[in-house]
Protein backbone atom coordinates (compact mmCIF):
# COMPACT_ATOMS: atom_id res chain seq x y z
CA UNK A 1 0.00 0.00 0.00
CA UNK A 2 2.60 2.79 0.49
CA UNK A 3 4.52 1.61 -2.63
CA UNK A 4 1.16 2.25 -3.80
CA UNK A 5 0.89 5.81 -2.40
CA UNK A 6 4.66 6.88 -3.63
CA UNK A 7 3.36 6.03 -7.01
CA UNK A 8 0.48 7.92 -6.97
CA UNK A 9 1.54 11.37 -4.64
CA UNK A 10 0.28 14.38 -6.67
CA UNK A 11 2.61 16.43 -4.44
CA UNK A 12 5.42 14.46 -5.07
CA UNK A 13 4.42 14.84 -9.05
CA UNK A 14 3.91 18.18 -8.48
CA UNK A 15 7.22 19.31 -6.92
CA UNK A 16 8.79 17.13 -9.62
CA UNK A 17 7.13 17.87 -13.03
CA UNK A 18 5.03 21.21 -11.71
CA UNK A 19 7.43 23.03 -14.10
CA UNK A 20 6.93 20.91 -17.02
CA UNK A 21 3.35 20.55 -17.04
CA UNK A 22 3.00 24.65 -16.58
CA UNK A 23 5.60 24.97 -19.59
CA UNK A 24 3.61 22.86 -21.84
CA UNK A 25 0.11 24.63 -20.80
CA UNK A 26 1.93 28.15 -21.23
CA UNK A 27 3.15 27.27 -24.11
CA UNK A 28 -0.19 25.70 -26.06
CA UNK A 29 -2.05 28.68 -24.57
CA UNK A 30 0.73 31.12 -26.09
CA UNK A 31 -0.25 29.97 -29.67
CA UNK A 32 -3.45 29.81 -29.53
CA UNK A 33 -3.58 33.48 -28.27
CA UNK A 34 -0.94 34.64 -30.31
CA UNK A 35 -0.58 32.84 -33.48
CA UNK A 36 2.59 34.90 -34.20
CA UNK A 37 4.14 32.99 -31.49
CA UNK A 38 4.68 29.78 -33.34
CA UNK A 39 6.97 31.18 -36.08
CA UNK A 40 9.97 30.51 -36.57
CA UNK A 41 11.40 33.62 -36.24
CA UNK A 42 9.80 34.16 -32.85
CA UNK A 43 10.80 30.70 -31.37
CA UNK A 44 14.35 31.72 -32.66
CA UNK A 45 14.19 35.50 -30.67
CA UNK A 46 12.61 33.00 -27.86
CA UNK A 47 15.59 30.78 -27.61
CA UNK A 48 18.06 33.88 -27.63
CA UNK A 49 16.20 35.93 -25.02
CA UNK A 50 15.41 33.27 -22.26
CA UNK A 51 19.48 32.76 -22.71
CA UNK A 52 21.53 35.39 -20.58
CA UNK A 53 18.54 34.44 -17.74
CA UNK A 54 19.16 30.61 -18.03
CA UNK A 55 22.95 31.16 -17.79
CA UNK A 56 22.94 33.11 -14.21
CA UNK A 57 20.40 31.02 -13.06
CA UNK A 58 22.31 27.42 -13.24
CA UNK A 59 24.98 28.90 -11.10
CA UNK A 60 22.22 30.52 -8.63
CA UNK A 61 20.90 26.60 -8.66
CA UNK A 62 24.08 25.08 -7.04
CA UNK A 63 24.40 28.17 -4.51
CA UNK A 64 20.51 27.45 -3.41
CA UNK A 65 21.03 23.48 -3.58
CA UNK A 66 23.65 24.09 -0.82
CA UNK A 67 21.41 26.28 1.38
CA UNK A 68 23.31 29.96 0.18
CA UNK A 69 22.25 32.29 -2.09
CA UNK A 70 24.26 34.91 -4.20
CA UNK A 71 22.15 38.62 -4.89
CA UNK A 72 25.50 39.77 -6.18
CA UNK A 73 24.99 38.20 -9.62
CA UNK A 74 23.23 41.11 -10.89
CA UNK A 75 25.21 43.51 -10.56
CA UNK A 76 28.21 41.17 -11.51
CA UNK A 77 26.35 41.05 -14.63
CA UNK A 78 25.98 44.69 -15.01
CA UNK A 79 29.57 45.22 -14.08
CA UNK A 80 30.77 43.14 -16.87
CA UNK A 81 28.43 44.62 -19.38
CA UNK A 82 29.75 48.08 -18.74
CA UNK A 83 33.57 47.44 -18.63
CA UNK A 84 33.35 45.04 -21.63
CA UNK A 85 31.66 47.25 -24.11
CA UNK A 86 33.02 50.61 -22.39
CA UNK A 87 36.59 49.25 -23.09
CA UNK A 88 35.70 47.78 -26.56
CA UNK A 89 34.28 50.79 -27.79
CA UNK A 90 33.37 49.04 -31.07
CA UNK A 91 37.02 47.33 -31.33
CA UNK A 92 37.06 44.05 -33.15
CA UNK A 93 40.40 43.50 -31.77
CA UNK A 94 39.25 43.62 -28.19
CA UNK A 95 36.11 41.21 -28.37
CA UNK A 96 37.57 37.85 -27.10
CA UNK A 97 40.26 39.43 -24.75
CA UNK A 98 36.86 41.58 -23.05
CA UNK A 99 34.65 38.17 -23.11
CA UNK A 100 37.35 36.48 -21.24
CA UNK A 101 38.09 39.58 -18.77
CA UNK A 102 34.09 39.45 -18.24
CA UNK A 103 34.70 35.39 -17.27
CA UNK A 104 37.29 36.17 -15.28
CA UNK A 105 35.41 39.32 -13.00
CA UNK A 106 32.64 36.62 -11.88
CA UNK A 107 35.57 33.90 -11.16
CA UNK A 108 37.26 36.70 -8.94
CA UNK A 109 34.26 38.23 -7.07
CA UNK A 110 32.56 34.58 -6.99
CA UNK A 111 36.15 33.52 -5.48
CA UNK A 112 36.05 36.58 -3.08
CA UNK A 113 31.94 35.80 -2.10
CA UNK A 114 33.29 32.70 -1.15
CA UNK A 115 36.21 33.00 0.93
CA UNK A 116 34.70 35.78 2.89
CA UNK A 117 31.95 33.79 3.42
CA UNK A 118 34.21 30.79 5.09
CA UNK A 119 36.23 33.02 6.68
CA UNK A 120 33.80 35.36 8.42
CA UNK A 121 30.52 32.96 8.58
CA UNK A 122 28.56 35.95 8.14
CA UNK A 123 25.00 34.87 6.51
CA UNK A 124 25.20 34.47 2.77
CA UNK A 125 22.32 36.98 2.31
CA UNK A 126 23.95 39.61 3.70
CA UNK A 127 27.66 38.77 2.62
CA UNK A 128 25.86 39.09 -0.99
CA UNK A 129 23.73 41.99 -0.50
CA UNK A 130 27.32 43.36 0.61
CA UNK A 131 29.11 42.54 -2.50
CA UNK A 132 25.45 43.56 -4.51
CA UNK A 133 26.57 47.06 -3.17
CA UNK A 134 30.00 46.95 -3.66
CA UNK A 135 29.71 46.20 -7.17
CA UNK A 136 26.77 48.36 -8.01
CA UNK A 137 28.98 51.61 -6.38
CA UNK A 138 32.07 50.02 -8.87
CA UNK A 139 30.01 50.35 -11.61
CA UNK A 140 29.04 54.34 -11.06
CA UNK A 141 32.55 54.97 -10.18
CA UNK A 142 33.32 53.95 -13.50
CA UNK A 143 30.73 55.51 -15.16
CA UNK A 144 27.13 57.32 -14.61
CA UNK A 145 26.12 57.31 -18.22
CA UNK A 146 25.58 54.70 -20.86
CA UNK A 147 29.06 54.11 -22.70
CA UNK A 148 31.02 52.46 -25.29
CA UNK A 149 29.81 49.88 -27.82
CA UNK A 150 30.24 46.23 -28.92
CA UNK A 151 31.95 45.62 -32.24
CA UNK A 152 30.07 43.04 -34.48
CA UNK A 153 32.10 39.39 -33.50
CA UNK A 154 31.47 40.08 -29.88
CA UNK A 155 27.59 40.70 -30.98
CA UNK A 156 27.92 36.86 -32.41
CA UNK A 157 27.74 35.77 -29.29
CA UNK A 158 24.30 37.06 -28.92
CA UNK A 159 23.12 37.43 -32.38
CA UNK A 160 24.77 34.26 -34.32
CA UNK A 161 23.60 31.30 -34.94
CA UNK A 162 24.38 27.50 -35.72
CA UNK A 163 21.97 26.41 -37.75
CA UNK A 164 18.53 26.64 -36.25
CA UNK A 165 19.95 27.63 -33.03
CA UNK A 166 21.58 31.01 -31.76
CA UNK A 167 24.42 30.74 -30.34
CA UNK A 168 23.78 32.09 -27.01
CA UNK A 169 21.03 29.48 -26.33
CA UNK A 170 23.70 26.50 -27.46
CA UNK A 171 26.22 28.23 -24.75
CA UNK A 172 23.30 28.03 -22.11
CA UNK A 173 22.37 24.59 -22.87
CA UNK A 174 26.17 23.56 -22.99
CA UNK A 175 26.07 25.07 -19.13
CA UNK A 176 23.09 23.45 -18.42
CA UNK A 177 24.05 19.98 -19.18
CA UNK A 178 27.85 20.27 -17.69
CA UNK A 179 26.27 21.67 -14.33
CA UNK A 180 23.21 18.58 -15.05
CA UNK A 181 26.26 16.12 -14.75
CA UNK A 182 28.14 17.81 -12.42
CA UNK A 183 25.45 17.49 -9.85
CA UNK A 184 23.89 14.44 -10.63
CA UNK A 185 26.97 12.53 -11.33
CA UNK A 186 29.96 13.22 -9.38
CA UNK A 187 31.07 13.33 -5.76
CA UNK A 188 31.45 17.18 -5.98
CA UNK A 189 27.45 16.92 -6.30
CA UNK A 190 27.01 14.58 -3.92
CA UNK A 191 28.29 17.16 -1.74
CA UNK A 192 26.37 19.92 -3.10
CA UNK A 193 23.23 18.38 -1.71
CA UNK A 194 24.58 17.03 1.54
CA UNK A 195 25.39 20.35 2.66
CA UNK A 196 22.43 21.79 1.02
CA UNK A 197 20.58 19.13 3.63
CA UNK A 198 22.61 19.65 6.85
CA UNK A 199 25.99 21.77 6.94
CA UNK A 200 26.80 19.50 10.15
CA UNK A 201 25.91 16.63 9.46
CA UNK A 202 27.56 17.09 5.85
CA UNK A 203 31.18 18.23 8.55
CA UNK A 204 31.16 15.34 10.59
CA UNK A 205 30.70 13.38 7.52
CA UNK A 206 34.01 14.38 6.46
CA UNK A 207 32.58 16.24 3.78
CA UNK A 208 35.27 19.69 3.33
CA UNK A 209 32.60 22.44 3.71
CA UNK A 210 34.58 25.60 4.04
CA UNK A 211 36.76 24.39 0.21
CA UNK A 212 32.95 23.34 -1.10
CA UNK A 213 31.47 26.66 -0.30
CA UNK A 214 34.28 28.60 -1.77
CA UNK A 215 34.00 26.13 -5.09
CA UNK A 216 29.92 27.10 -5.19
CA UNK A 217 30.51 30.44 -5.04
CA UNK A 218 33.30 30.76 -7.36
CA UNK A 219 31.02 28.96 -10.16
CA UNK A 220 27.59 31.09 -9.03
CA UNK A 221 30.62 33.70 -10.09
CA UNK A 222 31.97 31.99 -13.31
CA UNK A 223 28.05 31.55 -14.62
CA UNK A 224 27.56 35.01 -13.78
CA UNK A 225 30.53 36.70 -15.69
CA UNK A 226 29.54 34.48 -18.41
CA UNK A 227 25.74 35.86 -18.02
CA UNK A 228 27.00 39.34 -18.33
CA UNK A 229 29.26 38.59 -21.10
CA UNK A 230 26.42 37.45 -23.24
CA UNK A 231 24.21 40.79 -21.30
CA UNK A 232 27.09 43.00 -22.89
CA UNK A 233 26.45 41.37 -26.84
CA UNK A 234 22.85 41.47 -26.82
CA UNK A 235 22.68 45.14 -25.35
CA UNK A 236 26.10 46.65 -27.32
CA UNK A 237 26.75 48.99 -25.24
CA UNK A 238 27.43 49.63 -21.22
CA UNK A 239 23.87 50.55 -19.49
CA UNK A 240 24.78 51.11 -15.92
CA UNK A 241 21.62 49.36 -14.65
CA UNK A 242 21.85 46.63 -17.30
CA UNK A 243 22.10 43.84 -14.36
CA UNK A 244 19.69 45.19 -12.47
CA UNK A 245 16.84 42.66 -11.50
CA UNK A 246 18.86 39.23 -12.38
CA UNK A 247 19.49 38.59 -9.18
CA UNK A 248 15.79 38.13 -7.68
CA UNK A 249 14.54 36.65 -11.58
CA UNK A 250 16.99 33.82 -10.96
CA UNK A 251 16.09 33.39 -7.71
CA UNK A 252 12.32 33.20 -8.80
CA UNK A 253 13.13 30.56 -11.54
CA UNK A 254 15.60 28.43 -9.03
CA UNK A 255 12.39 27.91 -6.91
CA UNK A 256 10.16 27.83 -9.72
CA UNK A 257 11.90 24.70 -10.80
CA UNK A 258 11.39 22.98 -7.98
CA UNK A 259 14.68 23.94 -5.81
CA UNK A 260 14.01 24.30 -2.00
CA UNK A 261 15.28 27.55 -0.47
CA UNK A 262 16.26 25.69 2.48
CA UNK A 263 18.55 23.40 0.04
CA UNK A 264 19.28 19.75 -0.71
CA UNK A 265 16.50 19.24 -3.25
CA UNK A 266 15.91 20.44 -6.57
CA UNK A 267 18.16 20.55 -9.80
CA UNK A 268 19.43 22.40 -13.15
CA UNK A 269 17.19 21.01 -15.45
CA UNK A 270 13.91 22.14 -13.28
CA UNK A 271 15.63 25.90 -13.17
CA UNK A 272 15.88 25.87 -17.10
CA UNK A 273 11.90 24.38 -17.68
CA UNK A 274 11.24 27.50 -14.95
CA UNK A 275 13.46 29.85 -17.36
CA UNK A 276 11.63 28.67 -20.43
CA UNK A 277 8.16 28.93 -18.67
CA UNK A 278 8.75 32.65 -17.44
CA UNK A 279 9.75 33.70 -21.41
CA UNK A 280 6.91 32.41 -22.75
CA UNK A 281 4.89 33.67 -20.23
CA UNK A 282 6.52 36.99 -20.93
CA UNK A 283 6.54 37.05 -24.66
CA UNK A 284 3.03 35.28 -24.78
CA UNK A 285 1.91 38.59 -23.09
CA UNK A 286 3.57 41.06 -24.77
CA UNK A 287 2.02 39.40 -28.94
CA UNK A 288 -1.51 39.21 -26.79
CA UNK A 289 -1.05 43.33 -26.47
CA UNK A 290 -1.39 42.80 -22.82
CA UNK A 291 0.55 45.99 -20.55
CA UNK A 292 3.42 46.26 -18.75
CA UNK A 293 2.30 46.79 -15.49
CA UNK A 294 -0.76 43.96 -16.14
CA UNK A 295 1.78 40.71 -16.53
CA UNK A 296 3.87 42.62 -13.48
CA UNK A 297 0.81 41.16 -12.23
CA UNK A 298 0.18 37.88 -14.08
CA UNK A 299 4.14 37.19 -13.32
CA UNK A 300 3.46 38.00 -9.53
CA UNK A 301 0.54 35.74 -9.27
CA UNK A 302 2.00 33.10 -10.90
CA UNK A 303 5.27 33.17 -8.76
CA UNK A 304 3.34 33.23 -5.28
CA UNK A 305 1.01 30.28 -6.02
CA UNK A 306 4.05 28.14 -7.50
CA UNK A 307 5.73 28.91 -3.93
CA UNK A 308 2.48 27.95 -1.83
CA UNK A 309 1.93 25.21 -3.78
CA UNK A 310 5.44 23.40 -3.37
CA UNK A 311 5.46 24.67 -0.03
CA UNK A 312 2.41 22.87 0.56
CA UNK A 313 3.62 19.87 -1.62
CA UNK A 314 6.94 19.72 0.73
CA UNK A 315 4.75 19.63 4.31
CA UNK A 316 2.92 16.89 2.86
Amino acid sequence: MAALSRRVDPFGFLVDYGIWAALAIAFLTAGAVAPSFLTAANLHDLMSAMSVLGIVSIGQTVVILSGGIDLSVGMLMGLVTVLTNGVMKGDPTLAWPMAALGVAIGLAVGLTNGVLLVLTRIEPLILTFGMLSILAGAIFVYTDRTIGSAPDNFRWIAEGSIGPFPVLFLLMAAAALIAGIVLARTRFGRYVYAIGGSEEHARRAGIPVGRMKVAIYVISGLYAGLAGVGLAARIGSGYTLAGQGFELDSIVAVVLGGTSLAGGRGGVFGTIGAVLFLTILSNGLNLAGISPYAQQVVKGLVVVAAVVLYSRARRA
